[in-house]
Formats: structure tokens, C-alpha cells, sequence
């Protein structure tokens, strides 16, 4: 996992010694090296990019995916917040077994399911599919279901936090309803954001 930034100077020296850190955040992201920005001109911008990993203290941050980030260099500390694309946080080992998926989702309390309209949908229920795995969520059965197709699917984040997903897509229709459940259900909202990126990429 990385960030990638630009750095742009607007000051009236050259700055040097770069050094960057996080605030405890929701998700234990933490820097994975050291920002390494040679000296920039006044005027100057370079693109940077910096490794990340979950391994740093947690703090529930309000929204859930802020991050609040200091640069430190010879002129002064800067300080930012930003808000984190949840999908960089799903993992690569969120599949489910079927059997394990059905009974999660009869234990998870139907206070716990949620459930959202995706509208703008392009693609085939297949083309979705496959728009999903390459983004951590994976199918884990299909059905259809009086012409419905019916998409079982389940993600995870990096702070083990297990997230499952119905998805009813009709051939011809640009809508579609999500339902979700989780034993955390407030990562929702942030759940529907990314499949509304992915869906209408």
C-alpha cells in the first residue's frame, strides 16, 4: 500500500529535510519508510510516493477513513486531513467458504444488515463481478432468482473486520440494491462508496 503526493513549494526558500507522520487513526495506518524529497526550489512541485502499512497504534477516527497527516521540513510543519479510499484497506484473503458465508450471515442480527441503491451500473453481472475481485471483494456464489442475478459476495479489512454482501443486479437495468452485514456495521457507508467507484469505472 502506498500514497502518492505532490509537494509544491510556495514559499520564498528552498526547503529541505523532509519528514512525515501520522496521527493515530481508525485503521492503524502508519508510514512504512521515510519521506525521501530531495531540496524544493521555491516554485518547484515533485511527485512523491510513500510505502504505508496498518502495523501503527489505533484511534477511531470521526469520519472513520480520516487521516490526519504533519510534513516537517526547514521552514515549518504542515498539517493536513485526508480522507482514505476504503478499498485500499480490503485484503487479499477476503473469501469466504459458501457454507461459512451462509451461516456468518444467519448469525450476523438483521440490526446489523444495511442495505443501498447503486444507480449508473456499467457492465454485465459477470463484468461486475470481475470489476470486484480485482478490488479485494469476491464472489462467492451466483444465483438467479426469478431473472435477478444474485451476487454473494465478502471482503475484509486489514484490521480483520469481515464484511458481507448480497448484490441484486437486473440484466438491462443500470440500478441495482445492495444489502450488507457486518459486525460492524458502521464501515457501511465507506463500503458503499467504493463499490459506487467500482461499479461505475
Amino acid at each position: 500500500m502506498s500514497m502518492d503526493m505532490t509537494l509544491t513549494n510556495k514559499a520564498m526558500q528552498a526547503m529541505t529535510s523532509f519528514a512525515i507522520q501520522f496521527n493515530k487513526n481508525s485503521f492503524g495506518i502508519t508510514p512504512a519508510s521515510t519521506l525521501t524529497v530531495p531540496q524544493l526550489q521555491p516554485g518547484q512541485s515533485l511527485e512523491c510516493s510513500l510505502s504505508l502499512n496498518t502495523s501503527g497504534p489505533v484511534q477511531r477516527m470521526e469520519p472513520l477513513t480520516t487521516l490526519q497527516v504533519a510534513i516537517k521540513n526547514n521552514v515549518d510543519v504542515f498539517y493536513y486531513a485526508c480522507q482514505i479510499p476504503i478499498q485500499i484497506l480490503f485484503t487479499e484473503d477476503g473469501t469466504l467458504d459458501k457454507r461459512v458465508f451462509l451461516t456468518t450471515w444467519r448469525d450476523i442480527p438483521s440490526a446489523n444488515e444495511v442495505q443501498y441503491t447503486i444507480s449508473d451500473i456499467k457492465g454485465t453481472t459477470d463484468s461486475v463481478s470481475n470489476k470486484m475481485t480485482l478490488n479485494n471483494i469476491f464472489t462467492i456464489a451466483k444465483r438467479n432468482v426469478e431473472g435477478q442475478d444474485m451476487l454473494y459476495q465478502s471482503l475484509k479489512l486489514t484490521n480483520n473486520i469481515w464484511v458481507l454482501l448480497e448484490l441484486k443486479l437486473q440484466p438491462g437495468v443500470t440500478s441495482a440494491t445492495l444489502s450488507l452485514k457486518s459486525r460492524s456495521v458502521e464501515v457501511a457507508p465507506y463500503v458503499f462508496q467504493a463499490y459506487d467507484s467500482i461499479v461505475k469505472n
